[in-house]
C-alpha cells in the first residue's frame, strides 16, 4: 500500500490517492483504495500528502491480521505470520462437518476395514453425502466436489458400488455388532417390518418384478425390502427380495439368511399382522423363537370373536380392558379394548363410507373406483345391477371398533410386557420413513440388479450411522431432530485462503455454533477453531 500523487489530465492540479499493487496475470497492477483529494498548490499538497499518510497507517493497522501457524518439534513454538487482508482472497469454502462426525462413527463400526483404502474413500464419501443431501450418484459426485471439496469420479464411484455389493454379509456383521455392544451385548427383541420400493419402470429381472406395492404404484416393477431393529431402532439387519414376494414369506427366509451370518440368539420377533400365518408361526415355534404378532381377530373362529366381543370394554380412560386366553394349539391371544382406538376406527370408516357415498351411482365398476380395498367390504350389486351400501356390513363392522389383539407364545410372561413390546412397531415404521424420506431411498436410478443391491446397501449404512448417532446423543438428553444436526453439521466448514502476495494458504474455520460444539463433545470429536497455514 502506498501514497500515489497523480496529475489532473486537464489541469495542474494534484490528485492524492491511496492504492494497492498487486499482480494479475504475471503482470503488476495498481488499485485505488482511497481518494484524498486534489491539491491547487504546494502547501495543499502536503497537507493531503499528510492526511493520506496518516490514513494509510490506519488501513494497514485494520488490516494487519496474525495467523498462528504451530511448528511441531522437540520445543513446541508458535510463529506469527504478518498478513495484509486486501492481499488475501477466498479460493473455496468446503463442509466439514459430517466427515469429522459422522467420519469417525465410520471407523469406529468398522466401515473402513471393507474395501481397499482407495475405495474406502469414495465409500465414506458417498456415504455422507448421501446423509447430507441425497441424491442421484451423478449429483452426488458434483456437491462432493463443490461441497465438500472431495474429488471422486463417477467410475469410481459405481466400481466402489461393484466392489461393496461382494461384501453385503461383512456390512451386516459389522453393524450387528455395533448395535449389539450398544444394546450391552444382548439384543433380546427384534422389531420386524416389510416395504416396497417401486421403479419408474415395467422392466422386470431377477430383482424388479410386480407385486403388492403398499406405495399402491401396481402398474411399476418394484423390490421388497425387509428390516430388523432394536426397541431402540438401532438396525440389527436388513434383506432385499424380489418386487412379487408375498410379505408373508420374508420373515423366516430374512431369519434364516441373518442367523447364517449373524449370532442371533434368543429374541423376540414383534411383526404387525401381516405375519401372523399358520406357517410363520408354526416355523418360528419350530426354531424356539419367540413372537409377538398383531392377531387378525375377524378371521378367528365364530366361537373366539364372540368371546371377545362379549368381553370387556374400556368404558373410561383410566380403566384397563383387556381379555388374555389361551387358544386350543397352545397359544396365547390377548384382546385389548381403548376408548380412543374405538374414536378412530369410527372415525376412519365413516371417512371412507363418505368417499363411498360421493361415488354411488357412478356405475357397475364402483369397486375400481374405491382404491382403498378395506371399504369394497361396505359395497353391494344387486341383482339389477344397482350399487349399494352395504348396511348390514357397516353396522357389524361397528362391533370391532376398539378392538385389537396380539397371539404369542411367551405364556410365562406378563401382559403389560407384551403390550409393551407390541407398541414398539411405531420405530421400525419410523425407520422405514428415515430411509424413505431422509435418505431418499427412492428413487433408485439403477437397474442392474447388483447396483441395485448396492444402492440399497449404501442408504443402509447411512441409515446405521444416523440411528448410531441419535443413540449417543439421547444418552446425553439432547433433544435434537435429525434434520436438525445436519444443518448444524452442514454450517461447520472452512475457508481456504491464498495471500497472493506472500503466495502462503490458510485455512480458516467457520463460526462454531453452540449446538455443533454439543455434537463434537459427545462425539469426542476435537475441532481446532484456529486459522492455521497450511
Amino acid at each position: 500500500m502506498f501514497v500515489r500523487v497523480k496529475t489532473h489530465p486537464s489541469s495542474s492540479y494534484k490528485q492524492i490517492q491511496i492504492c494497492h499493487s498487486f499482480r494479475e496475470s504475471g503482470k503488476t497492477r495498481q488499485k485505488v483504495i482511497r481518494h484524498i483529494g486534489t491539491a491547487r498548490n504546494e502547501n495543499e499538497l502536503l497537507e493531503l500528502k499528510n492526511l493520506a499518510l496518516t490514513i494509510k497507517a490506519q488501513i494497514e493497522m485494520e488490516n494487519r491480521l496474525s495467523f498462528s501457524n504451530p511448528i511441531v518439534g522437540q520445543n513446541q513454538e508458535t510463529t506469527v505470520d504478518q498478513v495484509n487482508l486486501l492481499d488475501v482472497k477466498e479460493k473455496g469454502r468446503y463442509i466439514e462437518g459430517f466427515h469429522e462426525i459422522f467420519g469417525k462413527i465410520f471407523t469406529q463400526v468398522g466401515f473402513g476395514n471393507i474395501l481397499p483404502k482407495n475405495q474406502t474413500d469414495v465409500l465414506l464419501d458417498v456415504l455422507l453425502a448421501r446423509i447430507a443431501t441425497p441424491c442421484s450418484k451423478s449429483r452426488t459426485q458434483k456437491i462432493l466436489s463443490g461441497e465438500f471439496g472431495r474429488d471422486a469420479s463417477l467410475d469410481r464411484i459405481y466400481r466402489m458400488m461393484d466392489s461393496l455389493a461382494e461384501n453385503k454379509d461383512e456390512v451386516q456383521k459389522k453393524v450387528f455388532e455395533t448395535t449389539k455392544n450398544l444394546s450391552n451385548g444382548e439384543i433380546d427383541l427384534l422389531l420386524f417390518d416389510v416395504t416396497t420400493l417401486y421403479f419408474e419402470s415395467i422392466e422386470t429381472d431377477e430383482l424388479r418384478n410386480f407385486g403388492f406395492s403398499k406405495d399402491q404404484q401396481f402398474h411399476m416393477t418394484q423390490v421388497v425390502l425387509a428390516l430388523a431393529t432394536t426397541k431402540e431402532g438401532l438396525p440389527v439387519g436388513y434383506r432385499l427380495f424380489p418386487g412379487n414376494t408375498a410379505e408373508v414369506s420374508t420373515l423366516i427366509t430374512s431369519l434364516k439368511d441373518w442367523r447364517r451370518i449373524l449370532p442371533i440368539g434368543k429374541v423376540i420377533f414383534v411383526a404387525d399382522r401381516a405375519m401372523m400365518s399358520e406357517s410363520n408361526l408354526t416355523l418360528l415355534e419350530e426354531a424356539k423363537i419367540e413372537y409377538v404378532v398383531a392377531a387378525k381377530l375377524k378371521r378367528m373362529k365364530g366361537s373366539i370373536q364372540s368371546k371377545i366381543l362379549e368381553g370387556p370394554k374400556q368404558r373410561e380412560e383410566t380403566d384397563r380392558a383387556y381379555q388374555d386366553m389361551i387358544l386350543a394349539n397352545g397359544r396365547r391371544l390377548i384382546v385389548t379394548h381403548s376408548l380412543k382406538r374405538e374414536e378412530k376406527d369410527k372415525k376412519d370408516r365413516e371417512k371412507g363410507i363418505e368417499r363411498i357415498q360421493k361415488k354411488l351411482g357412478k356405475g357397475k365398476s364402483l369397486k375400481k373406483l374405491i382404491p382403498n380395498y378395506g371399504y369394497q367390504k361396505f359395497i353391494k350389486i344387486e341383482g339389477n345391477g344397482k350399487v349399494q351400501l352395504d348396511e348390514e356390513k357397516v353396522k357389524s363392522e361397528e362391533e370391532w371398533d376398539g378392538f385389537h389383539g396380539v397371539i404369542t407364545n411367551c405364556v410365562g410372561t406378563n401382559v403389560d410386557e407384551l403390550l409393551s413390546h407390541y407398541r414398539r412397531l411405531w420405530v421400525i415404521e419410523e425407520s422405514f420413513r428415515i430411509q424413505k424420506h431422509t435418505l431418499r431411498i427412492r428413487p433408485i436410478y439403477h437397474f442392474k440388479p447388483e447396483r441395485i443391491e448396492a444402492h440399497i446397501l449404501l442408504c443402509y449404512m447411512a441409515f446405521s450411522l444416523m440411528r448410531y448417532l441419535e443413540y449417543e446423543l439421547r444418552k446425553f438428553d439432547v433433544k435434537i431432530s435429525m434434520e436438525e444436526v445436519r444443518a448444524v453439521l452442514w454450517s461447520v466448514q472452512v475457508s481456504m485462503l491464498h495471500d497472493e502476495a506472500l503466495d502462503r494458504w490458510y485455512r480458516m474455520p467457520s463460526h462454531f455454533s453452540k449446538e455443533a460444539k454439543k455434537i463434537y463433545q459427545i462425539v469426542g470429536v476435537k475441532r481446532t477453531i484456529n486459522t492455521r497455514k497450511m
